[in-house]
């Protein structure tokens, strides 16, 4: 019913319209207004404190509106990583200098870009919102596009910020934290930071920014190599190596001058490592604490720093090790096992290996003629060897190259899901074990794989369920054992980024 007629004193009923609210910008957006934006002109310097791997030092930061950045730390412990546009790089506690790829470049760059705020407008990024329930802060997810580093970045609610950046390593979660904002030359940048690996907490902070005319000087490499290193002339470069049981391949260096039991001799090892108790007959200074991450998941640690280490013909001075407790090994290989030899002596030479001989010689890079084979690339991630190979089904990619694994070939866990390995085949439960544990695996019949021209067929191989360790890798298919490297004799060349696989005699 329509009243028409008007009430004594009472205004004639005119409707209101309101007029609807703008629609409110999408996260991304707001978010990158939030960040501000950088002259291309300038590049922003910060200085402060830090205490990572447990160690106080020095913290400067450089940053450039282009993704070019530089962070180092001064410390017993000193780092350095960085990116000049085109490649990552790092320094690393012991004054190597070398170029980073895959999930190591990877890792750093979208941390730089967060804190730099490049991350906002980089082309490198796909950038989407995702859904989150009621309470829960804004989030955007950053994948680096071509890669399989996909990171989840958490904004504050009031000034969409940045709060916390996160994404699932081989390690398990891993959470950075950013606090404290200041504008300087048109960007918000956090003046503390945090990160949480699950070896305790590293913290960053910055006393002041200021900004600077840019420098690309600042974020280049120098290419300097270490001055720790020496090559006896005097002494031959084959090793006496003892195989065990398992295929494991031990050789006996002078620590501090003294014999003190057999190390592995492992490409697959990303630092050198020592028994505490051998490092504390030796006296060797314990500091800070890392994060070991093996097969079986992760396990935390300290440093051990020494001041010679000898091995052949090499001898390296004040080296760094970390401390791991191999006691479990001593009923495995009927022996105590001392330490095991890793990347930080494989960087600083050429090392030949037989797996099945055994075999090892160390030369000096400058001197060495390769005889018998020819060079391909190796790829070096995570302190680690890695080659192409091919296998059933057409497939190719890259595998880890593994002289501290016995048997065939262990394809990692995202490789088996992703290509359906499983699917189909006949299998047996099994086990992969190491650092931090065991882990569930199938072991199955492979149709062929092939490494360097050698084709093995119908090989019996293991197909690794892990969901964190070693085989949880995504930027590597698997690991390639010593069985599937016993046809050759395998020469590696870190320094120059190279490696041969000389057929050996039938």
């Amino acid at each position: 019913m329509v009243l028409r007629s008007l009430l004594p004193g009472f205004l004639p009923f005119v409707p209101v319209v309101f007029a609807p609210e703008p629609a409110q910008e999408p996260l991304l957006e707001r978010a990158r207004a939030a960040a501000g934006r950088l002259e291309a002109s300038v590049q922003l310097e910060g200085a402060g404190k830090a205490k990572e791997k447990g160690v106080d030092g020095a913290l400067r930061v450089c940053f450039a509106a282009d993704g070019r950045f530089r962070f180092e730390v001064e410390s017993e412990l000193s780092s350095l990583a960085a990116f000049d546009g085109a490649s990552a790089w790092t320094r690393d506690p012991m004054g190597l200098e070398r170029e980073v790829v895959l999930e190591d470049a990877d890792r750093s760059k979208l941390l730089a870009w967060v804190l730099s705020g490049h991350w906002s407008a980089a082309p490198e990024l796909a950038i989407r919102e995702l859904e989150r329930a009621s309470g829960e802060p804004p989030r955007l997810e950053l994948a680096l596009r071509g890669t399989p580093m996909t990171m989840t970045l958490a904004l504050d609610g009031s000034t969409l910020l940045p709060s916390e950046l996160h994404y699932q390593a081989d390690s398990g979660l891993v959470r950075w934290k950013f606090a404290d904002f200041a504008e300087l030359g048109g960007r918000r940048l956090a003046r503390r930071w945090e990160f949480d690996e699950g070896a305790g907490i590293d913290s960053f902070a910055i006393d002041a920014w200021k900004t600077a005319p840019i420098d690309p000087a600042v974020f280049r490499a120098t290419r300097s190599t270490p001055g720790d290193t020496r090559f006896d002339p005097e002494i031959e470069p084959e090793l006496e190596v003892v195989r065990v049981a398992s295929g494991h391949l031990l050789v006996e260096p002078w620590v501090e001058g003294e014999s003190v039991g057999m190390f592995i001799f492992d490409t697959g090892a990303g630092a050198m490592t020592i028994d505490p108790a051998v490092a504390d007959e030796l006296g060797l200074a314990e500091l800070g604490e890392v994060l070991a991450v093996g097969v079986g998941g992760k396990t935390t640690s300290s440093f051990r720093r020494g001041t010679r280490f000898q091995l052949g013909p090499l001898e390296l001075e004040d080296p760094v090790y970390i401390e791991l407790d191999l006691a479990f090994l001593e009923p495995v290989f009927g022996r105590k096992v001392a330490g095991i030899v890793g990347f930080d002596v494989l960087a600083r030479c050429v090392a030949e290996i037989e797996t099945g001989t055994p075999y090892v010689a160390l030369h000096d890079p400058a001197r060495f003629q390769l005889s018998g084979g020819s060079w391909q690339d190796v790829i070096v991630t995570e302190n680690t060897p890695s080659v192409r190979a091919r296998f059933e089904g057409d497939h190719e990619g890259l595998f880890r190259i593994d002289t501290g694994a016995n048997g065939t070939l262990s394809f990692h866990a995202p490789a088996v899901r992703e290509l359906g390995l499983l699917d189909g085949r006949t299998v047996t439960s099994s086990a992969s074990g190491g650092v931090g544990g065991t882990t569930e695996a199938r072991n199955g019949r492979l149709e062929w794989f092939e490494l360097a021209g050698h084709r093995f067929e119908k090989k019996m191989v293991q197909f690794s369920l892990a969901e964190h360790g070693a085989f949880a890798d995504r930027y590597t298919l698997g690991n390639i054992g010593q069985e599937f490297l016993a046809p050759f004799r395998m020469v590696l060349d870190y320094p120059d980024g190279r490696i041969a696989f000389v057929p050996l005699a039938k």
